[in-house]
């Protein structure tokens, strides 16, 4: 990522397009983020603070990464001097107030950029209840920062009215999420063409994690119907996760020869993968998350790979707006398979759309536009500040 923050999580991607531009705009940036592996190359903006590994990803543990990285990151920042203007993203919720403190001390605008709100979409995946020690625990960080925020930028129009709801002091943006145009910088890599025989058979890929949020027991679905179809499909689920195990058990049980897990590529790789790909599958695990919007889209559409959805709401506005793709509501395993076979019957001609989609991308929907927005903001309300400390947030975790 060259002088970016090494790292391919959303908040690493996100702020990696906060710094570009906002150096463009004059502003000294440091990024306070976690310790990252052994070895990895740390550009000279990135100042790394001792946070407690996340050996599981259960939700203790991370709570004690978050905490751990907020009270060293707050020691770290009493060292950094002057800061005009303090951004703390969120997930995870728990680093957010030592965001506050930095910005208390440092007598500086504190943002709260929301990317998930906490703990909503916990409730909203089933994850835990309202009445739980996490969900009041969770309520009460996310209400403490909407009233001590002097700004609070968050990823979507769902996500705004909502906020809102919530009646926070200052003003709530949309600052979107996007497609990172960085990303078509990278070269197409014949050998993983031909390795994964992209150019030899229709292929729908998964990319990303393979946990419990993400409903991939709908993609084995299709993958069965279309095995009893006799279609020439393959079907590539690249990551990994707390669901994998399962994943590959009902994989064997049903004998489902068209369906493979090539682990986790780095992104240099993805991008051959969804250059030569015939279909991104990309889904919510369910439609209460009406105000999400899978970065994992922006990606498929922005380098040219057509996109089966299964969400409702804001995404699906989105790629809509696109023409290159199509939407079927989370779970209803019936239009998932119908939605595919579709796109299976009708690919040359959403292929027409394949330009229109990706100049969409680059353009209106690119992470760079959203950091622009954002930089033209803070000159309007503080004025191009000396310093801007971005963030206190767990820049570059998984």
């Amino acid at each position: 990522m060259g002088d970016r923050y090494p790292g391919d999580g959303p908040n690493a991607k996100r702020m990696s397009a906060f710094y570009e531009v906002f150096t463009r705009y004059g502003y000294e940036v440091r990024i306070l983020a976690p310790s990252v592996e052994k070895g990895a190359a740390v550009p000279k903006n990135v100042i790394l603070c001792p946070a407690l590994p996340v050996k599981n990803k259960s939700t203790l543990n991370r709570m004690l990464n978050g905490i751990s990285f907020g009270v060293s990151s707050f020691i770290v920042a009493l060292g950094l001097g002057k800061a005009d203007i303090v951004i703390t993203t969120s997930p995870p919720a728990l680093i957010s107030p030592f965001g506050w403190v930095i910005a208390k001390c440092k007598g500086a605008k504190l943002v709260y950029d929301v990317r998930d709100i906490w703990p909503d979409v916990a409730w909203e995946m089933g994850s835990f209840s309202k009445d739980s020690v996490y969900g009041k625990v969770f309520s009460w960080i996310r209400d403490f920062m909407l009233w001590h925020a002097d700004l609070t930028t968050t990823v979507s129009s769902g996500k705004v009215e909502k906020l809102l709801g919530y009646h926070p002091r200052g003003e709530v943006l949309e600052i979107a999420n996007g497609f990172d145009t960085h990303f078509l910088e990278n070269q197409d890599m014949p050998e993983i063409v031909e390795e994964f025989r992209l150019n030899e058979i229709f292929t729908c890929v998964y990319v990303g994690n393979l946990g419990l949020a993400q409903g991939l027991e709908q993609l084995l679905y299709v993958a069965q119907k279309a095995k009893e179809e006799r279609l020439s499909v393959q079907f590539l689920l690249f990551g990994n996760g707390v669901a994998e195990k399962d994943l590959k058990q009902y994989t064997r049980q049903q004998d489902l020869d068209n369906v493979y897990f090539p682990g986790r590529l780095p992104g240099e790789k993805i991008y051959t993968v969804l250059r030569h790909a015939k279909m991104s599958f990309v889904p919510l695990v369910n439609e209460r998350l009406k105000d999400s919007i899978p970065t994992k889209m922006y990606e498929a559409l922005g380098t040219g790979c057509p996109v089966l959805l299964a969400a409702a709401g804001d995404a699906v506005e989105i790629l809509e707006e696109s023409g290159f793709g199509i939407a079927v509501r989370p779970n209803d395993k019936e239009a998932l398979w119908d939605g595919f076979y579709r796109m299976y019957r009708s690919m040359d001609g959403i292929m027409q759309n394949r330009e229109r989609a990706q100049r969409l991308m680059s353009t209106k929907y690119s992470r760079q536009s959203s950091a622009e927005k954002m930089a033209e903001e803070l000159n309007l309300r503080y004025g191009n500040k000396e310093t801007a400390a971005a963030g206190s947030g767990n820049i570059g975790a998984a």
